[in-house]
């Protein structure tokens, strides 16, 4: 065993002790804790957690009580912000006393076996001697998350590499006997006298002998297969991300007492919605739609009230009818009945399918929260998602360096406007850096809006997952769509606030054409072009949207009609995401007749109306969305959502909901009412729900390995947006302002030498950067030489490739999709 001066202090980090960073990370989480709900009956007892969250804290740096960490050693002494650290007398003799007797032979047994240096593996080991439990499960997840904190979560007993986990191979003990022999006891127990723990070096052996014995783990694990029981997996990702929240913590928080920067949510008044409307619209004229508004509203207000008590909520309104105020509506109302109920205030976030739409939905936030007198909406209200910048304050004080990232990333702010990627992926993942935030989605309440977007054949799994983190921690959900799918096998289960059949059959604002379709089960794109010009020669008072499923098709029509119609907009994720919201913009305040061609990113909450709509064959949920753009306001008569079919869908969508969709609309006359789209909306969620469960192969793996602690093998198994490996990502210098973020991308990439602060600086500048990002197809687009394998491509001739308008020029006929 290591033996040093008493005196001398551990270094956990350049600028701080070991037994600073170990107090500062039990005060943060808990702090974290203290303020959750937990349901002891159906999980696990708060106190349980609290000692396991004690121990997580206090061993999960106990590997730095050695030598073996000389890096930090080496850190401390380099740096040149941290004098007055360095400077204290028990720093100074502790590295004074490694320079003098033990750097030569620290640095020798390290180049022979680097993993010395590996600091968290023995704490992992050694926090079993001041835990015991009945069920081994529990010790082992205390093993399992020390020993990954500075990685991903990777499944339990056998990574995907086959590496094993929890049982000591021979080469293990090896190096970690050697790690044992320098080691600090008596220093790192001086730690540990102020918590009531302990630590001593002859608890190896009886460590050694339970976790060597790879019969017993096979028992185990066998045991742990047979139980069906997921509520470990939710234990293992709370208390992952309690210490994870608490580890960054520490380092991202700039303040003394860092735990005061988790701070409990603000209660909203259950009025606010209402008031703010009657504010918002006193000076208006109400419009017949609007007087249908106000009663849905009401109606779901009212049942709202009623079963606040119930975990799950849907919102079933056709397009148009006030989902968005009702949602808000609702999620304030149960924020009341769960403070209320569990003397907790639960965070309110709402999820979104895409990032071109949450800018919108957190302007109307803010703008209710501003004219209701709400104040520090930079505690209040942040968004999360890529293209997003963090709140520089908080409670009007100005935050420092990485706080803001911390709170963003983190969900630690009261209201949180956020996608399903970092919602969903949120849960099912192995990765250290989404998982930090999951202790926020304990107590929470959910707005999932446009929840159809949701791959059918995760319903299952979603379930599964819903309902246990409503009975663990009091979660609730609030499903919003003019589509609602079967989301759960039992629709009673959620509780519908709206009265969708009789919304839908008194509206008469659209007709839903499929004499087309009917036609031309697959219509050639010039034919289609042909049919299109003489729809708005014959119409040259309407206005026309046409929507596309690929980026090829849409341009070509584009161009089409350009040469004839002269100035029309275009919209694509191909264009860049700073004039994609200019097209919008342009869109919604351009007067007179528009003629609009875009791809499917139009379709979910970008708030534009047009006479006539033609839509490319997609699957039903799609086709709604598409109608919602469609003479919104009831005040143009009947508006006409035509249905073709270019034989593109098959590249994008889900085969089972296009066949799905087929059957149901074969059932139908060639124009559909939109009194009839209830009917039409429920058979086709139905069928879908038949069809997925039939060959539902994926929830059921993802059930399984939740249940088996295979968190890996959930993290690749669930992805709601593939890989893209068909595309470069390329930076276009349009502008002098995207020159200049180039240039300090660059600058930072050269200038910055520490690895964490190139990191920091990188996520600052990102969003920015990102506005001047798009994507080239591989198969259609050579790179410059020496920028094939960079992460982000500069082009600087980007006109040969790119066109402002439409995005990327493709010179052949084959489908690309971007």
């Amino acid at each position: 065993m290591e033996r040093t001066s008493a005196s001398f202090e551990l270094i956990s980090h350049p600028d701080r002790t070991l037994r600073t960073h170990l107090f500062n990370c039990n005060a943060i989480s808990h702090k974290i804790l203290q303020l959750k709900y937990i349901n002891s009956e159906a999980f696990y007892p708060v106190d349980l957690l609290e000692k396991m969250r004690h121990l997580l804290v206090y061993f999960h740096d106990f590997g730095k009580g050695s030598f073996f960490q000389y890096k930090i050693i080496k850190a401390t002494e380099e740096a040149e912000n941290n004098s007055k650290f360095k400077n204290l007398p028990e720093i100074q003799g502790y590295i004074a006393f490694f320079n003098g007797s033990r750097r030569e032979e620290f640095e020798k047994l390290l180049e022979e076996d680097e993993r010395l240096g590996n600091h968290a593996k023995l704490g992992g080991y050694f926090v079993l001697s001041n835990f015991k439990s009945e069920d081994p499960i529990l010790e082992f997840i205390l093993l399992k998350i020390i020993r990954r904190h500075h990685g991903s979560l990777n499944n339990f007993f056998k990574d995907s590499s086959e590496r094993l986990q929890i049982l000591l191979t021979e080469s293990e003990i090896e190096y970690l006997e050697k790690q044992i022999k320098y080691q600090d006891f008596e220093l790192y127990q001086q730690i540990l006298d102020s918590q009531n723990l302990s630590v001593h070096k002859n608890a190896w052996d009886e460590i050694k002998a339970n976790l060597s014995s790879g019969r017993k783990l096979v028992k185990i694990q066998s045991a742990l297969e047979k139980q069906n029981e997921i509520k470990y997996f939710f234990l293992q990702h709370l208390l992952f991300s309690l210490l994870l929240s608490a580890d960054k913590g520490d380092m991202m928080i700039d303040r003394s007492e860092k735990e005061n920067l988790i701070k409990e949510n603000q209660l909203l008044s259950q009025d606010l919605i209402s008031n703010y409307k009657q504010q918002k619209h006193k000076e208006d004229k109400p419009r017949a739609l609007d007087l249908v508004r106000e009663e849905a509203y009401q109606l779901v207000r009212k049942n709202a009230l009623e079963h606040a008590h119930k975990g799950f909520f849907s919102i079933t309104l056709p397009t148009g009818l006030g989902k968005t105020y009702g949602a808000y509506n609702t999620a304030i109302i149960l924020q009341n009945a769960y403070h209320e109920q569990f003397r907790v205030c639960p965070r309110i976030i709402y999820v979104l399918p895409f990032t071109s739409i949450i800018d919108q939905n957190e302007d109307i936030l803010r703008d209710i929260l501003v004219k209701s007198g709400i104040e520090n909406l930079e505690t209040r209200l942040s968004k999360n998602h890529y293209l997003s910048t963090s709140n520089d304050k908080y409670d009007e004080e100005k935050l420092n360096r990485d706080e803001p990232d911390y709170l963003t990333e983190g969900w630690e702010h009261d209201i949180i406007v956020t996608t399903f990627v970092q919602f969903l992926e949120g849960i099912f993942t192995d990765q250290n850096r989404l998982l930090r935030k999951f202790h926020n989605m304990t107590n929470a309440i959910f707005i999932l809006d446009e929840v159809q977007n949701i791959p059918p054949q995760y319903f299952e799994a979603i379930e599964v997952v819903f309902k246990k983190m409503n009975e663990y921690f009091g979660t609730k959900f609030v499903f919003v769509t003019a589509t609602q799918p079967f989301l759960f096998e039992n629709k009673s289960d959620i509780q519908e606030l709206a009265d969708p059949k009789k919304y839908f059959k008194g509206l008469k604002r659209i007709i839903l054409d499929q004499s087309l379709l009917k036609k031309y089960d697959k219509i050639e794109l010039d034919d289609f072009v042909s049919l299109l010009k003489s729809d708005i020669e014959e119409n040259s008072e309407k206005s026309f949207l046409i929507i596309c499923n690929t980026i090829k098709s849409s341009q070509k029509i584009f161009k089409s009609l350009s040469d004839e119609f002269g100035e029309i907009l275009y919209l694509s994720s191909s264009i860049l995401p700073n004039r994609r919201m200019e097209v919008i913009r342009q869109i919604k305040e351009q007067n007179g007749r528009q003629i609009v061609v875009s791809t499917q990113v139009v379709e979910a909450g970008v708030d534009i109306d047009l006479d006539i709509v033609y839509r490319d064959f997609a699957p039903l949920d799609s086709i709604n969305q598409s109608a919602g753009r469609c003479n919104r306001n009831g005040e143009k008569g009947s508006g006409i959502v035509k249905l073709f079919n270019l034989d593109k869908a098959k590249y994008i969508y889900d085969k089972v909901l296009l066949s799905k969709t087929r059957e149901i609309l074969k059932e139908y006359p060639e124009s559909i009412l939109e009194s009839q789209l209830y009917d039409l909306n429920k058979k086709y969620a139905t069928a879908v729900r038949k069809g997925k469960a039939e060959a539902n192969d994926e929830s059921i793996y993802l059930i399984e390995a939740m249940q088996q602690l295979r968190t890996e093998d959930v993290a690749n198994k669930f992805k709601l947006i593939e890989a893209d490996y068909r595309n470069y990502n390329v930076f276009l210098p349009i502008d002098d302002n995207a020159q200049d973020i180039w240039q300090q991308y660059v600058s930072i990439i050269k200038e910055t030498e520490d690895s964490f602060e190139l990191k920091r600086k990188i996520k600052r500048i990102k969003p920015q950067l990102l506005q001047y990002v798009t994507r080239f197809p591989k198969n259609k687009f050579v790179p410059p030489a020496n920028q094939k394998d960079r992460k982000i491509m500069y082009i600087s001739n980007w006109q040969e490739n790119y066109d402002l308008k439409t995005g990327f020029k493709s010179t052949d006929d084959q489908t690309f999709i971007l």
